[in-house]
């Protein structure tokens, strides 16, 4: 998840804090605010009970976004990756097979910051690759391709219902901003449990029906 600078009047006491930066310099840690006033913050390093060092109120202090904070930044790009994911290519223009799949994602937004913080330009889809297993015995059977900065193309291994994925977590988050009226967490949580349901029972449906028309000849 992403983070953003606060001064420390937004911060309370027990929050995890990422790091400071201030009077020219940047120090990256993981810490828990123990104690605010005018002056300065106190801050337990690496753990709650860890040892204590005091930071200038004159400080920025680093902090993990909300879910919603994160999904309102990169909404915007999140979409453009839905947007090219509807785009099938043909193999001849996705490039060579790449095991650098960091930027692959069934979360829109997290696949948006991931493409942009390593300037990769999402191209599409493309089906005709050769399938193969993940480590957890996933079907692998689509390529996502992208372009690097440099030019260069390449593509790896996803799941078709990733596209679904996707898709859908984006445009319920773009219902829910309208009306605000569930749990979002829960909604966006549970859509790849709805999608391979829905995919099973249409499954067991082709199945019934080949052995009906079977029954018939």
């Amino acid at each position: 998840m992403g983070t953003k600078e606060v001064t420390y009047k937004h911060l309370t006491v027990g929050q995890e804090v990422k790091g400071v930066r201030g009077e020219g310099r940047y120090q990256g840690f993981t810490g828990y605010v123990d104690e605010i006033n005018p002056a300065f913050v106190t801050v337990a390093m690496w753990r709650i009970d860890g040892r204590k060092e005091q930071y200038s109120t004159d400080y920025m202090f680093i902090v993990e976004m909300t879910n919603e904070e994160y999904r309102d930044r990169w909404n915007k790009k999140a979409g453009e990756v839905v947007k090219a994911l509807q785009s099938r290519m043909n193999p001849n223009d996705i490039g060579g097979h790449s095991m650098y799949n960091v930027w692959i994602s069934t979360n829109p937004w997290e696949m948006a910051e991931a493409c942009e913080k390593r300037k990769l330009h999402l191209l599409g889809y493309c089906p005709d690759i050769p399938a193969r297993h993940s480590a957890s015995g996933n079907l692998l059977d689509i390529g996502f391709c992208v372009e690097a900065e440099d030019g260069n193309r390449f593509w790896c291994h996803a799941r078709s219902s990733y596209l679904e994925v996707l898709a859908r977590r984006y445009q319920r988050y773009q219902e829910w901003r309208k009306d605000r009226t569930c749990n979002i967490e829960l909604e966006l949580d549970v859509i790849p449990y709805q999608i391979e349901e829905e995919r099973a029972l249409r499954e067991e449906a082709q199945k019934k029906a080949a052995e009906k028309e079977k029954d018939h000849e």
